[in-house]
This record gives structure tokens, C-alpha cells and sequence, in this order.
């Protein structure tokens, strides 16, 4: 049994526009939370909230909003096999209504946190992009939520990580990892049909609430550039590439006439290459579907790369 309460709690933040707010709301709930802010590196700041810290250690992201707080001061059965992995828990996404591991809570071994090696540290590539190298156990209860559209930036990079990451299954693109497959079949097999969903919701619900639209088309973007046009997809733990990238596609796309006809261009890229046949939803559709989307569960462990 692990003991909730005696383990730290740690808000890492970087540049999140309602970050302030977000750790003064925990700290009214858990008065025994710290704050690692502005340290540049996912690798750096995690290993910043290792230190002095007790044997386990929540991590919460900046963008996240604690919303059963009393989760933290109780106990967790776990299997003696399983005290070496990280504990994922879910997060709702209050854009699009998805509730996964996606800016959730974890829980780590300290001395995981310690030695972590990841993003800027990592020498292999899916260890560059995610902490794709480490042991999770992923744990399907909700105790937060992402609020990740504050800002356009900030929606447009919530939603092009997304479109990314989806798109990689072990840091493999479809087309690499099934060569001999026409690229539609590669692409559902290799995705999945929970990740696939995943993407789906990601690249067409959202509209309705403010910068949904940037969520949507940085989505349907991260997704063109990974499955088809074959980017490098390191550009999404790059603070500086990804800053410069941002401010190229926000001069583009400034009129948001243009960003819609834009994003509807990769939406049917998307359709014809892959065979995603993506929902055009105006406001109230969106918000329909949204209050439709149900949990993808996933748990267990997810064995590193």
C-alpha cells in the first residue's frame, strides 16, 4: 500500500498562461504542494522536482486542474511487481471531452524521477519525444483536468503535440513501420482503433469553445506532417523550434479566413490519404459530440520502447 499523503506533490510549470492560477488553486487543496517553474527541459524540470523530495512523487503540469484533490491524501493497493513504474492517471480535456494519460497526474519512484534521462537528455529518438523509455502503468481515474486553449499558441501546440504524438506508435510512423501496406491499412493498424479515435476527436471537435479552432487545425497539422509529409518530429519538445514555428504559422494564418480554409485543406489530405473521414462540425455540433465522447479506456502497464 502506498500511502498518498506522504508523497510530494510537485506543479511543474513553464509558460502556461493560467499556470499562476492553477497552483494557487492546488495549494488551497493540497497546502503541501510545490512549485519547479521555468525550468527549460522536460528532462530538467522533472529531475528539479525529484530533489529533497520523499519516495513517491506526483507530477502535475501546469495546464492541469486538480479536480478530486482528496485522491491525493488516500492509499493505493499496488502489486509488489509494479512499484518500479510510473502511475498515469487521466485527465479530461475540456476542449474535446477525451479523458486519458494525455497532461495527467503521474506518480513516480523517486529514484525513477532522479535518473530520468528523457527529451533533451535522451539519445533515442521516442525517448526525445515522450517518456516513451519509462515504465507506466496506466490507471484509468480521472483526477484532473487539461486546460491547455487559453491562448492560441498555446491551443495551436496543444494540438499539433497531439496530432504528432498520435501518429507515432514506438516513434514509427505508419508507412515506416508497415512498408508493403497501402497507407490507409498501415495507418489503422498501426495506430489502433483507440488511438485513431483519439485523433479523430482530436482533428474535428473544440470548435465551440475559444481557440478551439487553433486545437483543431495545430491537430490536423502535426497529424499532415507526421503521417505524410514526413517531418522530423522532434520539433515538439524544442521550446525554441517549436516558438519559431509558431510565430511562421500565426503570420500565415493570421485571418482567420485563411486558418479555416487552411485547416480544411488538411483536413481533406487527412481523409484522402488516410481515410479518416473527419466530421466538419459547426459550434453546436461540436458541442454535441463533445457531450458524447466517452472514455478510450486504457490500463495496465505500457512497456517502454
Amino acid at each position: 500500500m502506498i500511502n498518498l499523503s506522504r508523497a510530494d506533490v510537485v506543479f511543474i510549470s513553464y509558460d502556461e498562461p493560467e499556470a499562476d492560477a492553477n497552483f494557487a488553486d492546488l495549494q488551497q487543496h493540497l497546502p503541501r504542494a510545490r512549485r519547479v517553474h521555468g525550468v527549460k527541459g522536460f528532462d530538467a524540470a522533472h529531475r528539479r522536482a525529484a530533489e529533497g523530495a520523499s519516495d513517491w512523487v506526483f507530477t502535475i503540469d501546469g495546464d492541469n486542474r486538480v479536480t478530486d484533490p482528496g485522491f491525493f491524501d488516500g492509499w493505493m493497493d499496488v502489486a509488489p511487481r509494479d512499484l518500479g513504474q510510473v502511475f498515469s492517471f487521466s485527465a479530461r480535456n475540456g476542449l474535446n471531452g477525451l479523458s486519458y494519460g494525455n497532461g495527467g497526474v503521474k506518480l513516480w519512484p523517486r529514484f525513477l524521477l532522479q535518473d530520468l534521462r528523457s527529451h533533451e537528455q535522451s539519445a533515442r529518438l521516442e525517448g526525445q519525444l515522450d517518456f516513451w523509455t519509462v515504465p507506466f502503468f496506466l490507471i484509468h481515474r480521472q483526477v484532473s483536468e487539461v486546460r491547455m486553449a487559453a491562448t492560441p499558441a498555446q491551443a495551436f501546440r496543444s494540438g499539433y503535440r497531439e496530432g504528432v504524438k498520435l501518429c507515432l506508435i514506438r516513434a514509427q510512423a505508419p508507412a515506416d513501420a508497415y512498408p508493403d501496406l497501402p497507407l490507409p491499412e498501415a495507418f489503422a493498424k498501426h495506430l489502433g482503433k483507440t488511438n485513431l479515435e483519439r485523433l479523430r476527436i482530436w482533428c474535428s471537435i473544440g470548435c465551440d469553445q475559444p481557440n478551439g479552432d487553433w486545437a483543431i487545425f495545430g491537430a490536423r497539422l502535426g497529424a499532415v506532417r507526421t503521417a505524410l509529409d514526413r517531418a522530423p518530429p522532434q520539433i515538439i519538445a524544442d521550446y525554441n523550434e517549436f516558438a519559431r514555428y509558431w510565430d511562421g504559422i500565426a503570420a500565415e494564418v493570421s485571418n482567420q479566413a485563411d486558418r479555416l480554409a487552411f485547416s480544411e485543406e488538411l483536413a481533406t489530405r487527412l481523409d484522402d490519404a488516410l481515410g479518416l473521414a473527419l466530421p466538419r462540425l459547426d459550434a453546436e455540433a461540436s458541442a454535441r459530440a463533445r457531450a458524447m465522447v466517452r472514455p478510450l479506456r486504457g490500463s495496465g502497464p505500457m512497456t517502454p520502447l
